[in-house]
C-alpha cells in the first residue's frame, strides 16, 4: 500500500503525525490485555500530562481503529500503514491525517464501508476480523456481524420512570443529537458527554440497548403479581439489572450478590444515587454452593461472567488479545454458577440466564444442559442482535423450575 510523500510546506504537520504514530505504537507495544484498554489508555494519559486534549483524541482513535481491523490484515503490512487503513474504515468525517498521507482516501472517507472496502481492495479482508466463526451461533448472521466492528457502538441510556419530561428538557438543553427508541430509551453518538447534563443512576441509566431489553422475557410472567417478589440477582456486577428490576417491578425483595467486593461497593453508590435503600448484599462466589443465601426465590437474574464477544464492536481489543480456550473456560463456569443458584429457586419459578456472548458453547450448549440436568422447563430464548443497530449483542433465555 502506497502512503503517499510528505509536502515539504507541511513538514511540521508531517512531524506532529509521524509522533502520533509514535505514540500510538508505544501505547498498543506496552498492552497485554490485561485490563479492559479503556482503563489502560486512562492510566497512561494520567502519567503523560503532555498530551493535550487533541493529542489524546486523536492517539485514542489510532488505537481503537487499529484493533478495529482484528485479523482482517496480514501481519506483514506496517504498523504505520495499519494506522492509516484503519482510519479510513472506521472514520467518517474528513481526517487531517489522511488528508495528509492518502489524500485520495480522505476524498472517499464519506463513502458506505461496502464502497471503502472496494477501494482498498485485497488489503483488507472483512471476514477474517473475527477469528472464532466455528464458535459462533448458527443465529448470528457472520457478515453483518464483521462489518459490526468497524463501526463504534452508540452511547444508550434509560430513562428512569418519573423522569422522562426532566431528561428530555436537560438533553435539548445541550444540543446533543440523539434518537428516541422506545419510550424510555434514547441512543447518542459515543463520544456525548450525556453525563454531564443528566443525574445518571437517578434520572436515567446508562445501559445498553439490548441491556435494557433483557428483562423483558420475564416482565409478562412476575409484574402482574400484587404480592411482594423476591428477586436474587447473583451476579449483580455494578447493579444495572437490579435498577432495572426495581424500576419494573414495583413491589420486590432484592437480593444482589457477586465475588467481587470493589464491585459491590461500586453498587452500593449506584444505588444510593437511583433511591434503593430496602435490599441484601452478598459477598459469594458461585462457584461453590451459596452461602449467606436466605430467600427461596420467585426470579433468579443470573447475567454470568462470559466471553463479552457480544460487545466488542465496544471493545475491539479482544478481537486479537482472546484466546480461543476461553470460550470452554466461561461456558464451564457458568454452569458451575447455574447449577449453585437453582437450589434456591422456588418451585414454579423463573430463572433469567443472560450472556453478552456470541458463542454457542455459552449459550444454546449451556440451554441444554441446563433443560437435561438440572429439572428447568426452557420457555424462551433468543439472541437480541446489537450489530443491526450499533448496540450489544446479548443472549437470554427464561426456565422455570419444574421441581
Amino acid at each position: 500500500m502506497q502512503t503517499g510523500g510528505i509536502q515539504s510546506s507541511s513538514t511540521i504537520n508531517g512531524n506532529h503525525f509521524h509522533r502520533y504514530f509514535q505514540y500510538a505504537e508505544s501505547i498498543l507495544s506496552s498492552y497485554k490485555g490485561n485490563e479492559p484498554f479503556h482503563l489502560f489508555l486512562k492510566k497512561y494519559f494520567s502519567v503523560n500530562k503532555k498530551h493535550g486534549s487533541r493529542d489524546r483524541k486523536q492517539i485514542t482513535s489510532l488505537c481503537y481503529n487499529y484493533f478495529r481491523l482484528g485479523h482482517g490484515v496480514s501481519s506483514k503490512m506496517e504498523l504505520k500503514e495499519k494506522f492509516l487503513l484503519s482510519t479510513f474504515l472506521c472514520e467518517t468525517n474528513s481526517s487531517l491525517l489522511l488528508d495528509f498521507f492518502m489524500p485520495e482516501w480522505n476524498a472517499s472517507i464519506q463513502l458506505p464501508i461496502t464502497d471503502k472496502l472496494k477501494i482498498v481492495g485485497q488489503e483488507f479482508n472483512i471476514e477474517k476480523i473475527f477469528s472464532l466463526a466455528d464458535e459462533l451461533s448458527n443465529e448470528i448472521n457472520f457478515q453483518q456481524f464483521c462489518f459490526s466492528f468497524l463501526i463504534q457502538p452508540k452511547l444508550f441510556i434509560r430513562i428512569r420512570p418519573g423522569f422522562k419530561d426532566i431528561v428530555f428538557n436537560k438533553i435539548k438543553s445541550t444540543n446533543y443529537l440523539f434518537e428516541e427508541l422506545g419510550n424510555n430509551c434514547l441512543a447518542f453518538s459515543s463520544n456525548e458527554k450525556v453525563s454531564g447534563a443528566i443525574e445518571i443512576d437517578k434520572e436515567a441509566v446508562v445501559q445498553d440497548y439490548n441491556s435494557q431489553k433483557t428483562l423483558d422475557l420475564v416482565k409478562l410472567k412476575v409484574e402482574a403479581r400484587e404480592s411482594e417478589i423476591a428477586i436474587w440477582d447473583c451476579c449483580a456486577g455494578s447493579g444495572g439489572k437490579s435498577i432495572l428490576a426495581f424500576d419494573i417491578f414495583k413491589n420486590i425483595n432484592l437480593t444482589v450478590s457477586d465475588n467481587r467486593k470493589n464491585i459491590l461497593e461500586n453498587l452500593k453508590l449506584r444505588f444510593n444515587k437511583a433511591g434503593i435503600t430496602n435490599y441484601k448484599v452478598v459477598l459469594a462466589d458461585l462457584q461453590q454452593p451459596a452461602t449467606g443465601i436466605q430467600l427461596p426465590f420467585d426470579l433468579i437474574i443470573a447475567d454470568v461472567p462470559c466471553t463479552g464477544s457480544g460487545t466488542w464492536s465496544r471493545n475491539p481489543e479482544q478481537l486479537t488479545l482472546f484466546h480461543k480456550k476461553d470460550v470452554d473456560k466461561y461456558a464451564a463456569l457458568q454452569k458451575k454458577i447455574i447449577a449453585n443458584t437453582l437450589p434456591h429457586l422456588k418451585t414454579g419459578g423463573h430463572l433469567l440466564y443472560i450472556t453478552c456472548s456470541v458463542f454457542k458453547k455459552e449459550n444454546e450448549e449451556n440451554i441444554a444442559f441446563i433443560q437435561e440436568n438440572l429439572q428447568m422447563d426452557l420457555l424462551k430464548m433468543e439472541y437480541l442482535k446489537g450489530y443491526e443497530i450499533q448496540a450489544d449483542t446479548l443472549f437470554a433465555a427464561l426456565f422455570r423450575k419444574n421441581k
